[in-house]
Parts: C-alpha cells; structure tokens; sequence
C-alpha cells in the first residue's frame, strides 16, 4: 500500500504581510516562517569579501539605526537615483534607457529589457506613446520596440506580449513588424503579473509612496541570484520622501547616485517637440475614438516620417511660435 503524503503548502513573498487575520485566512497549521535574507547573513552567504561575522554586525548597526525596517531586496540587486526637473524627465528617462541597453549588449546580453514604472494608468499609456515616438523618430528602434503592459490591453493581447518578451521573434514575426521588446512601461497594478526571466533593470519614472510597492517593483530584477539594476528617477522635491520610504528597507545608504551621457539623446532633442506635439494629436484621437487605446502606432504619426505632409493646428501650438513649452510634458503625461 502507498503511504499518503500529507498535504504542505509553501507561500513565498517578498512583502509578506504580518497582519494576523490576514494569516489566518490562510488556514495553515503549525506554520513555520522563514526569512531567506536573515538566514543567509546566518549562513554567511554574503556580499562578497565581507564575512558572516562582519555581515552580522552590519544587520545589528542597521536594525539599531533604523529599527522600522521591515523588508529586504537581493544582494544581486544595484540601486541608483538621478535628481531632474519635471521637464526634464522624458529625456532623462530616455537617456538611461539608451545608456543601459547599450550597456548590457557591449556585454553580449542583447535579449535582456528593461521595465518602466508610473503611477498610474494614464501616465503609463501615454509615456509608452511617448517613448515609441522619440524611438522611432530618432533613429532608435521601431515602435514595437517599447510596449505597454496594462489594463488597456486585453488578456490575449498582455498574453500574446509576454510571449514575445520571453521568446525571440521569428523571421516571420519581424517581417510583420512584431520586433523584440526592449523596454516595458506599465503600473504597480500590472506589474505583479508579470513574470519575465530576462529584465535587467527596472526604473521608476514615477517614484512609489510606500516601500512595500517599491520593493516588489524591485522584485521584477535581480530574480534568482542574478543581477539587477533599480533605478528612481526623482524631481527635487521628492528626495525627502524617498529616503524616508527607503529607510523601511535594509541597508538604505545603498542608493548611489548614477551619472548620465545626455549626449545619447542628442538626435531625440531635435524631434522632441514634434513628438509631444504628435503625441496630443494621438491623445485626441484616442478620446474622440478615432484610434484605439490598444492599436499599434504606425509611422504615419511619427514627426520623422510625416515630412512636409505633418502641419501644425492652432490646437498643436497655441502660441504659434513653434516653441511649446517643455515644461507642459510632464503634465500632459499624468492627466486623468
């Protein structure tokens, strides 16, 4: 006769909650908690060139210097912020995204992406629009080089965009216009249903409130022991409230300030505010329903591609002077 085997559950979590009716609901019995950062410090499988002991001591100095701290992120994981104006931040952001791509496939690993994070669902499908045409006009990449995964998208179309993440495109595919995934943007309410093996860096456009947001943000990188890269994009106002969120996380003093070569958007600067000016037509005729929200942006409106063809409405530049203010982007991009 076979023995019965009596039934385990496992739940892993990065933030798991501490709420006792929360984990009562669970209905565990005799259940056992076990904190992999805690026990790898125990074990000394450390950071390298520090000790068990040394690591030891550096858990006690942080738990008595910041005794609030209630989660950890992975020792494979980088953190970096870079402090900009709101004006500035669509360029900013390119220009990490160029620099870090490029970085990794001096390194020969051109399959890996990059995941961008807003605050909401509006920011998230605009900045996606943004970020396609800015690609696209400056000579970057196509369109389908940056996609959107949110609620926008049905669940066969946010389906049929892992697959293409996690698998190549075929011949056929490229031919069809359906190119590999370079960058993501998508929002806190998407992101846990995501689960890509080869994102190499997650940045947060729109910095997060609460730590528990940011460290599963965080979770998308550094997945198994391998290396990863987070980075915050903040406005100056923000670094206060930053660091009072990181501090609820281990070893806060890691955030490291990361430069940026802004010569790499040199050619997105020229086309810039063609794209913004494009970007509100796009705006317009997804609300008036002449386009859908989920449709596929074809060069018909990217500036570069529309030549003497693409003239300015008076609704495009008010001023008529050609010289829309920067300053407004920011602003268009999180509109409700």
């Amino acid at each position: 006769t076979s023995r019965q085997v009596p039934l385990r559950k496992m739940l892993f979590s990065a933030t798991l909650t501490r709420d006792p009716q929360k984990l009562a609901s669970l209905g565990l019995v005799n259940p056992k908690h076990f904190d992999a950062h805690h026990l790898n410090v125990k074990a000394g499988i450390t950071k390298a060139g520090s000790s068990a002991q040394q690591s030891g001591l550096e858990e006690q100095n942080a738990q008595r210097l910041f005794p609030k701290q209630r989660y950890s992120l992975p020792e494979s994981l980088t953190e970096h912020k870079l402090i900009c104006t709101a004006e500035q931040k669509p360029l900013v952001l390119l220009a990490l995204l160029l620099q870090h791509l490029k970085s990794i496939a001096e390194d020969g690993n051109d399959k890996n992406m990059v995941v961008v994070f807003t605050s909401s669902l509006d920011s998230t499908h605009r900045l996606a629009r943004l970020l396609q045409l800015l690609w696209n006009a400056a000579g970057y990449g196509p369109t389908t080089a940056i996609a959107e995964f949110s609620s926008a998208l049905s669940q066969k179309q946010r389906s049929k965009l892992m697959r293409r993440c996690a698998n190549p495109p075929s011949k056929k595919q490229i031919e069809e216009g359906q190119h590999r995934v370079s960058v993501i943007v998508c929002s806190d309410g998407m992101s846990r249903g995501m689960d890509l093996p080869n994102v190499s860096a997650v940045i947060n456009y729109d910095v997060p409130r609460y730590a528990k947001t940011y460290v599963h943000r965080c979770g998308r990188t550094a997945r198994a022991g391998k290396a990863g890269k987070a980075i915050s994009v903040l406005k100056g106002g923000q670094v206060g409230e930053f660091f009072k969120m990181r501090r609820l996380i281990d070893d806060p003093n890691r955030v490291e300030e990361i430069g940026l070569k802004k010569d790499l958007v040199g050619s997105a600067m020229k086309v810039y505010q063609a794209c913004v000016r494009s970007l509100r037509r796009i705006i317009h005729a997804e609300e008036s329903g002449e386009m859908e929200t989920s449709a596929p942006l074809t060069s018909a409106w990217v500036p570069s591609a529309l030549g003497d063809n693409y003239s300015r409405t008076s609704s495009d530049d008010e001023d008529g002077d050609g010289e829309e203010g920067v300053e407004d982007v920011d602003a268009l991009l999180e509109q409700a």
